[in-house]
């Protein structure tokens, strides 16, 4: 794991560490109030075409307001996303035992995995010590970046999925005392260009089932928990690189 830990091959997501200034807020306000006022005209649209689906129309009449409820549904879902991307999520930072996570985690990477159809290594040091997090909003990170992977193997024949978490020392300098998560996977090689453009807000190269947030929202709650993300690529694997702040 030490060519991993090599900094320098890495691309951070440090830009999307928000700072707090008062005008963050005002955007703040403005992004909750504008989906506030969007999930109200999106739950009309449902409320109706249920109504409507319920007087049985006729079959065409009837798939096309079914499709108009579903997309109403999926555009609340989006907004959820949105906000989280654009740091409007609450997150509580306190010590977090990482012992008692990560046999969650673990299941939730088989899980991605297996529904990807691609294998998977975990290998996890015993003994962590308590990192500072917030532990909803970093399983939620985690599972983003164990879909990513998962969904990146998926793309090339015999692909798998490694995880590997040290505790501190083994990667990262021993004197930050941070404990590292390594996600890897097989992929395509992809240039520095490249990775910094997936951390950018509706970029992305899957299909239009993907919001194209994932690693957006996953950059946007490592700076919002103190925590350093970077993505690396080469001969053959992507290295996602999340490092955490032992509580102190």
């Amino acid at each position: 794991m030490a060519d991993d830990s090599n900094a320098n091959s890495f691309v951070f997501a440090d830009h999307l560490v928000l700072d707090e200034s008062p005008t963050r807020d005002f955007y703040k306000s403005v992004l909750q109030g504008l989906i506030h006022k969007n999930n109200n005209t999106l739950g009309v649209i449902q409320g109706y075409s249920s109504l409507i689906l319920m007087d049985e129309p006729p079959a065409s009449v009837r798939e096309n307001i079914d499709q108009m409820r579903k997309s109403a549904g999926q555009a609340g879902e989006l907004a959820k996303v949105i906000l989280t991307a654009a740091g409007c999520a609450r997150v509580n930072a306190e010590p977090i035992s990482l012992n008692d996570l990560l046999p969650h985690i673990e299941a939730t990477a088989k899980e991605k995995c297996t529904a990807a159809g691609v294998a998977l290594q975990f290998h996890a040091a015993s003994d962590l010590p308590q990192i500072s997090a917030d532990g909803t909003r970093l399983t939620e990170l985690l599972v983003e970046l164990i879909k990513n992977a998962a969904e990146g193997a998926a793309t090339v024949p015999g692909g798998e999925v490694a995880i590997d978490v040290l505790p501190p020392g083994e990667a990262s300098d021993a004197s930050e005392n941070r404990v590292d998560f390594f996600i890897r996977n097989s992929s395509p090689d992809l240039s520095p260009e490249q990775i910094h453009q997936f951390f950018e807000a509706f970029h992305g190269n899957k299909s239009n089932d993907h919001y194209g947030l994932g690693l957006t929202t996953a950059g946007v709650l490592a700076g919002q928990m103190g925590m350093r993300l970077g993505l690396r690529s080469t001969e053959g694997t992507t290295t996602a690189w999340l490092s955490l702040p032992v509580a102190g």
